[in-house]
C-alpha cells in the first residue's frame, strides 16, 4: 500500500463496514484522511481508534451534503488524492412496498452524491491528479430479487460511468462491485433480510479496493467468484437464472416470514 503513503484520501460511509475498513487499513500509511459519516457517533468511535484522523458529519442523501465535503477540503488542503464514494442505503422487499416516496433522497445518496462529488473535486483541482472510487454493486450486474429500487441505482452509476468511458474522459474513474458483504449495511434495508450467496467479509472488500486503487483498476470485483460467474454465463445461460431462483426462494421465504 506504498501508494498511499502520505495521500490526502477522502472516505465516505467511514463510519462503519467497508468504509470503516478502508480507513483502518489506510491509517497505517496516512493520516491525512478525511472520514465523512451522517452519524455523530459512529465518527466519534471512529476519532477514538484513529485519534489523528479528521472526521466530518454530512449527510450525502441532501444536495447539500456533498457541499459540506467540498468547503472542508477547501479549507484544509490544496488537493485530493483519492476519493472513496462509498456512502450508501439499500432497500428490501416487495417492488410495489419500497420506499418509492423517498426514492430522491436514495438516488441522492447512491448516485447523485458520488457523481457529484467525484466532477466537483475534478473541476476544483484540475491540476492534480484525482482518482475517484465509487462502491457500486455486483446488483448492477446480476439483479436480486428485493432489491428493485437499490438495484436501480446502482444500474445508474454503472451506466453513467460505462458513458463516461465510452467517451474516452473517465480515466480517472473507478468502480468496484462488491457482493453481499457482512456488515450491518444490509440489515438495515430490512428486518432478517436474507443475505445472498456468496458473502465477503469488509476486510477482504477494503483489501481488493485498495490493491485495485493501487493499480489504477477501472472495475474492481472483490469477489473472484462472482467475476467467475459473470464469465460463465455469457457460455452457460442456466448459471444466472440458477442463482436468481435461490434468491427468489428466499425472498418468498422472508415475505411468508414477514406477513405471518
Amino acid at each position: 500500500m506504498n501508494s498511499f503513503k502520505d495521500a490526502q484520501v477522502i472516505v465516505t460511509g467511514a463510519g462503519s463496514g467497508i468504509g470503516r475498513e478502508l480507513v483502518r487499513q489506510l491509517y497505517p500509511q496516512t493520516q491525512k484522511i478525511l472520514a465523512v459519516d451522517w452519524l455523530p457517533q459512529a465518527l466519534e468511535s471512529l476519532q477514538k481508534e484513529f485519534p489523528k484522523l479528521n472526521t466530518l458529519c454530512a449527510d450525502l442523501s441532501l444536495k447539500e451534503g456533498n457541499g459540506t465535503i467540498l468547503a472542508w477540503v477547501h479549507a484544509h488542503w490544496t488537493h485530493v488524492d483519492v476519493c472513496f464514494a462509498n456512502a450508501g442505503k439499500a432497500e428490501y422487499g416487495e417492488a410495489s412496498f419500497q420506499n418509492w416516496k423517498e426514492m430522491d433522497r436514495l438516488f441522492q445518496l447512491n448516485v447523485h452524491s458520488p457523481i457529484q462529488l467525484g466532477m466537483a473535486l475534478k473541476q476544483a483541482f484540475p491540476n492534480h491528479d484525482l482518482r475517484h472510487v465509487i462502491t457500486c454493486s455486483a446488483i448492477a450486474h446480476w439483479s436480486i430479487p428485493g432489491y428493485s429500487l437499490y438495484g436501480s441505482t446502482k444500474a445508474a452509476i454503472l451506466q453513467w460511468a460505462e458513458s463516461l468511458w465510452a467517451e474516452r474522459a473517465g480515466d480517472w474513474l473507478t468502480l468496484v462491485f462488491p457482493i453481499a458483504t457482512a456488515t450491518s449495511f444490509f440489515d438495515a434495508a430490512g428486518p432478517n433480510i436474507p443475505k445472498a450467496f456468496p458473502i465477503q467479509t469488509p476486510e477482504e472488500v477494503a483489501t481488493a479496493i485498495l490493491v485495485g486503487t493501487a493499480k489504477g483498476k477501472k472495475k474492481i470485483f472483490p469477489s473472484t467468484l462472482f467475476r467467475s460467474l459473470l464469465f460463465l454465463n455469457r457460455f452457460l445461460f442456466f448459471v444466472q437464472p440458477l442463482a436468481q431462483l435461490l434468491e427468489y426462494n428466499k425472498f418468498k421465504n422472508w415475505l411468508s416470514k414477514s406477513t405471518s
